[in-house]
C-alpha cells in the first residue's frame, strides 16, 4: 500500500512542490498528506475521505486522480485477499490442531478407563483370594482354577 504514497511523493518532488504547497492548493491538512505519503492510511478519518484526499493530491501533482484511486482500490483488495487467505490458513491449522488434540484426549480417556478396569479387576481378585485365605469364602470360581 505504500506504493501510492511513494508515487504521490515522487510526483510532488518532480514538480518541485512542498507538502505545504500541496496542502494550500488542496486544502488537505499536512498531517494527512504526510500520512498518505508514508502509507499510513489508518490515520485518515474514513475511507471516503482517504480516497478523496488521494484523488485531490494526485490531481494537484499532475497525475490522474481517478487512476491513482483505482490503483489504491486494487492494492487494498489484494491486501484484503491476502489477509483473508492468511486467516483461512490459520483457521485450518486450528481445526487440524483441535482434531489432533481431541484424538489425543480420546486415546488418553480410553487408556485411563483400561487402567481403572485393570486396577478394579486386580483389586477384586485380591479381595477374593484374601477372603478365601481367611475362610470367608468357601466356594470356588470355576474360571479361576
Amino acid at each position: 500500500m505504500n506504493e501510492i504514497g511513494v508515487l504521490l511523493r515522487e510526483a510532488r518532488e518532480a514538480r518541485g512542490m512542498s507538502l505545504a504547497d500541496v496542502s494550500e492548493i488542496t486544502k488537505i491538512r499536512s498531517k494527512y498528506l504526510e500520512a498518505i505519503e508514508r502509507g499510513e492510511f489508518a490515520t485518515i478519518p474514513g475511507e471516503v475521505y482517504l480516497k478523496g484526499f488521494i484523488r485531490n493530491y494526485a490531481d494537484c501533482v499532475g497525475l490522474d486522480g481517478g487512476q491513482v484511486v483505482a490503483r489504491y482500490n486494487e492494492l487494498r483488495l489484494l491486501k484484503e485477499a491476502a489477509a483473508l487467505k492468511q486467516l483461512e490458513e490459520e483457521r485450518l491449522e486450528r481445526v487440524q490442531r483441535n482434531r489432533k488434540e481431541a484424538r489425543a484426549r480420546r486415546i488418553r480417556s480410553v487408556l485411563q478407563t483400561l487402567v481403572w478396569v485393570a486396577i478394579a479387576l486386580v483389586g477384586a481378585a485380591g479381595i477374593y483370594y484374601a477372603a478365601r485365605a481367611f475362610g470367608f469364602i468357601t466356594w470356588d470360581l470355576p474360571w479361576l482354577k
